[in-house]
This record gives structure tokens, C-alpha cells and sequence, in this order.
């Protein structure tokens, strides 16, 4: 069996690059074709929109989690900003209507400009300190938004956002969104693969190997670090002024420290420094708890009859929310023990992962051997 699935492996891994590439785009393009022809619900394409967010999220975090090793927890405040800027700025909260290309530039420069101000005097922070530092970041940014009535209207969000004008093409429909998302996640992507294969990127991966000798090497570690703070912000400020068009409301229950957590296990379960895991992370994460819950709710009772599991399928039906955190941490430990190195690893991090650990090659080479005599040590 292992060498059956070995050989499968090995066989998918000749084919070239490119022909995924063009395989995926393909497949999301006719994706919003599939609910026109009845093949999908419109609840699937809702979910195909809001699955692109995420992918957004996931890549921008990678950025920061992946590539430089640090754990940033409260990357959904550049989220927030990102959303309520243009909820401010585009709606009749306060009388404004700015044009999308304007907002988006603004949404993106303020996200940037808070994760500079909060990444200059954090990130000489390491490990468990960066991760709580960023956590309350977080949080502070929902609270604020959360009471700054005069502008926000807090807890009660903004309302009537105006729906995005592209020279003249009012997008208000699941399908056109899905389209601007879709173009926004390849520019991204395209832009953020080329920074991993430059200077840059080989900064921020020996940040992430070892801080000490990349210092030594002329790697100036917070300088590195910050820059892919702040352009690991400017994705989530772009992706919270596109989701603030798309649902035209936002309040401050969309930006809780539970959208950070999952954001980071898609990263971890896409496989961490890998921009098509952070993808792939993305899309399973989001769309496997709606599988889950059309799968016995919808389809097996109508393969095997109304009353299958009816006590299943009214905890799905109400009370799912309380289970979708269960299912991720299962996901993960699941990944974890048998995949470590995440879905689509980037290849540096797989061999991190399976590679033996020298200090236990020398400590075994001991054991075996008997450097006073030369021979072998028959007692290993």
C-alpha cells in the first residue's frame, strides 16, 4: 500500500507546475457557472466567495507565520481596519461615497500603517511574548471599534454600504464578487511568490532558521520582520475593504480573536511558508464545515430518508457553530501526527520535518560504535 501510494506520489509529481496552475484557475473560473446552470446552490457560491477572503487572509499571514517564523495572533485587527475603513468611507454612516479604487488604496495603507505601528516596537519580542502582544492588539482594535459609537455605531455596525463601482460596473451580485476576488487573490499571489524567490524572501527564511546567524550575515532581523508585518497587513486591510462591499454590514462580531485562530490553522494545515498551502489550507478549513453540515443534513436524508440521525441533524442545523472548533482541532492534531509539514509543504519545510535530527545521528553513531577500540559495540 505504501508503495502504491508512493508511486501515485511520484507520478503526480512529474507532471509540470504549470499545468495545476492552469487547472485551478479553470476550475475557480467556471465555478460561478456552475450555480447559473443549477449544478451548485447559491449557498455553495457564497461559500466560494467567502473561501477567497479567507485565501486572502491565509497567504497575508503566511507571509508573516510561514516565511518569518513569527505568531501573530492578532491579524484580524488589520481585517477590521480594513473593513471599517471602508464602511466609513462608503455608506451613510457619514454621508461619504468614495470611489472602490480610492477606498481600496486607503484600506490598504492604514492596515499597513498600523501593523509599522505595532510591529516597531513588538517584533524585538520573540515567541510566546510576540504571539500575547498581538493577541491584545487585537482585541484592543474590536473594543475600539466596538465603542467608538460616533463613528462606528458600535456594537450596532455600519449599514448600507455602497456596493462597489468598477469603471461603471456595479458589482452587487455573489458571482461578481466572486470574479474581483479571484483577480485580487492571483495579483497577490503572483506579486507575493515573486518576493519569496528574491532576496527578501531568503531574508525572512533565514530569519526563520536561525535569527543569530542570519544577523551575522548581513540580515538586519527587525527591519526583515517588519516589512513583512507591514505588507502582510496591507493583504488582510485589502481583504477586509472587499468583504465590507460583499456584505454590506460589518460590526465588530466579525473581527473576534476566533477568525486569527483560524486564519493560523489554515496556514499550519496548508503547510507553513507554502503559498499554495495557504490556499488549499483556506479552502478546506472554510468549506469543509458546510460539507459537513449539507452532507447529514441534506444529502443522506435524502438517500435514506427524512429520519436519518434526526438528533444529528438538528445539532447541525442550530447549534453547529459549537462544533466547528471542535472539528478544526481535530483537523489539526489529525495533521499534525500524520502530516506535519501540512498539505502542500513548502519543500524546505518538508525535509525540516523528516529530516533525522544530528544530535541524534551522533548520539546513535556512540552507541554503536566504540571510539576507544575501533569496533563495534555489539551491546546497541
Amino acid at each position: 500500500m505504501a508503495k502504491t501510494f508512493s508511486a501515485v506520489r511520484e507520478s503526480f509529481g512529474r507532471i509540470p507546475r504549470w499545468v495545476y496552475i492552469v487547472a485551478a484557475l479553470a476550475l475557480a473560473i467556471a465555478f460561478p457557472q456552475l450555480e447559473r446552470v443549477g449544478i451548485i446552490d447559491t449557498l455553495w457560491l457564497r461559500v466560494g466567495t467567502r473561501t477567497l477572503v479567507y485565501v486572502l487572509l491565509a497567504v497575508g499571514l503566511n507571509l508573516v507565520l510561514g516565511e518569518t517564523g513569527l505568531l501573530h495572533l492578532g491579524y484580524v485587527a488589520f481585517f477590521a481596519v480594513g473593513a471599517y475603513s471602508t464602511a466609513i468611507l462608503s455608506s451613510p454612516r457619514l454621508g461619504m461615497h468614495w470611489n472602490f479604487w480610492v477606498i481600496i488604496i486607503v484600506a490598504a495603507a492604514l492596515s499597513m500603517l498600523f501593523g509599522f505601528v505595532i510591529g516597531l516596537p513588538t517584533l524585538r519580542l520573540r515567541g510566546d511574548y510576540l504571539a500575547i502582544v498581538t493577541l491584545a492588539f487585537g482585541e484592543i482594535t474590536r473594543m475600539t471599534f466596538n465603542n467608538w459609537e460616533s463613528v462606528t455605531n458600535g456594537p450596532g455596525g455600519i449599514p448600507g454600504i455602497y456596493p462597489p463601482n468598477l469603471f461603471g460596473w456595479v458589482v452587487d451580485k455573489p458571482a461578481e464578487f466572486f470574479y474581483v476576488l479571484l483577480v485580487a487573490v492571483i495579483i497577490i499571489v503572483w506579486l507575493l511568490n515573486n518576493l519569496k524567490n528574491s532576496r527578501i524572501g531568503r531574508a525572512w527564511n533565514a530569519l526563520r532558521e536561525d535569527e543569530i546567524a542570519s544577523h551575522h550575515s548581513g540580515v538586519r532581523p527587525t527591519r526583515v520582520k517588519l516589512l513583512a508585518v507591514v505588507l502582510s497587513s496591507g493583504i488582510a486591510g485589502i481583504a477586509g475593504a472587499i468583504f465590507a462591499y460583499y456584505q454590506q454590514f460589518i460590526n465588530p462580531t466579525y473581527f473576534l480573536f476566533m477568525q486569527s485562530t483560524i486564519v493560523v490553522c489554515m496556514v499550519v494545515l496548508g503547510g507553513m511558508g507554502s503559498i499554495p498551502g495557504a490556499i488549499v489550507g483556506a479552502i478546506v478549513l472554510d468549506a469543509t464545515p458546510e460539507f459537513i453540515r449539507q452532507t447529514f443534513t441534506k444529502w443522506l436524508p435524502g438517500a435514506l430518508g427524512s429520519d436519518f440521525l434526526p438528533g444529528v441533524q438538528t445539532a447541525l442545523q442550530t447549534d453547529f457553530d459549537r462544533y466547528r472548533m471542535l472539528i478544526f482541532g481535530v483537523v489539526i492534531v489529525v495533521m499534525v501526527i500524520f502530516r506535519p509539514e501540512g498539505l502542500l509543504p513548502n519543500q524546505l519545510w518538508r525535509r525540516e520535518t523528516h529530516a533525522d535530527d544530528p544530535r541524534e545521528q551522533e548520539q546513535t553513531r556512540q552507541h554503536l560504535f566504540d571510539f576507544e577500540e575501533g569496533q563495534q559495540d555489539l551491546e546497541a
